[in-house]
Order: structure tokens, then sequence, then C-alpha cells
């Protein structure tokens, strides 16, 4: 498993009070993201295997678009150091996504779908603890857990 891809995950795992933040919402949202990541990147590599290369890259702009909005609404003023490594994990993400692209690679796509595919689990199971879990205010839950929720509700709103 790649460290980025590690750090990632630890990340998303970290951030157990995140959907608070959006009365438990949150992390729904982010799921809906990352459903949408690996959507188009579906979607890319079946075009990719048909050698459509415009269709590959507006499919992988798509998912970019979303990797870019996640990485952009992180708050690293009250969310270290979940944002730090929530960022190094959409930039290697990001990167491979590039390299998967113009080196029509499909093995190294596979491995950025294993990536999000595994950091998609995790904020579903966080999804739904946060269904089950009493809500707790925002005042209460760790600021460093909360790095990631306002990223899925802005970018949610964005796209």
């Amino acid at each position: 498993m790649a460290p980025m891809f590690k750090s990632g995950l630890k990340a998303y795992k970290a951030v157990e009070t995140e959907s608070t933040a959006h009365g438990g919402k949150g992390a729904e949202l982010v799921v809906l993201l990352y459903d949408g990541i690996v959507e188009s990147l579906v979607a890319g590599k079946a075009c990719l295997e048909r050698k459509e290369y415009r269709d590959v890259g507006r499919h992988f702009a798509r998912a970019m678009t979303i990797i870019s909005g996640l990485r952009e609404t992180l708050d690293f003023d009250n969310g270290q150091p979940v944002a730090q490594d929530l960022l190094r994990f959409y930039n290697a993400l990001t990167s491979q996504i590039i390299h998967a692209q113009t080196r029509r690679d499909i093995e190294l796509l596979d491995q950025c779908l294993t990536w999000v595919k595994s950091v998609r689990e995790a904020w579903g199971e966080l999804a739904r603890r946060a269904a089950v879990a009493p809500v707790q205010t925002r005042e209460k839950a760790e600021p460093s857990r909360l790095a990631a929720a306002r990223s899925g509700a802005a970018v949610a709103a964005a796209c």
C-alpha cells in the first residue's frame, strides 16, 4: 500500500465526529463525492480501454475537479493533522490520475480506484455511525476531526 494512501485513509478514519458540523450529513455528502470520483474514474477507464481519449480526459477532469474541491475546502486552522494528511492524499491521487491518463496506464488507474474505494468505505462507515450515534454539538467535537466536514458540504454545493 502506498504511503500517501495510508495517510489519507488514516486521516479519514480519524474523523469520527466530523459529520456533526452538518447536522449528521457531512459524511454522507463526502460519500456521495467519492461515489462521483469512482464513477468518473470507471467511465474514464472504459474510454481508455476503447481508446476514446477525448472522453478519458473529460471523465478524469471531473474526478480531479471533485478532488480539487475537497482539497480546497480543508480547514488547516482547526483541522491539523488530519487536514495535512488529506492534502497529501489528494495531491498523490491527483498525480496518479494524471500519470494514468498521460501514460494510458490501466493498472495505475486501477490502483487509484482501489485507493478511492477504500477511503470511500471509511467515509461510509462514518456515515453509518453518524446515523445511529447521538449528534454532538460543533463545540463539543474535536477541531481536528472537523477538518473534512466543511469540505463535504462546500464541494457538494459546488458540484
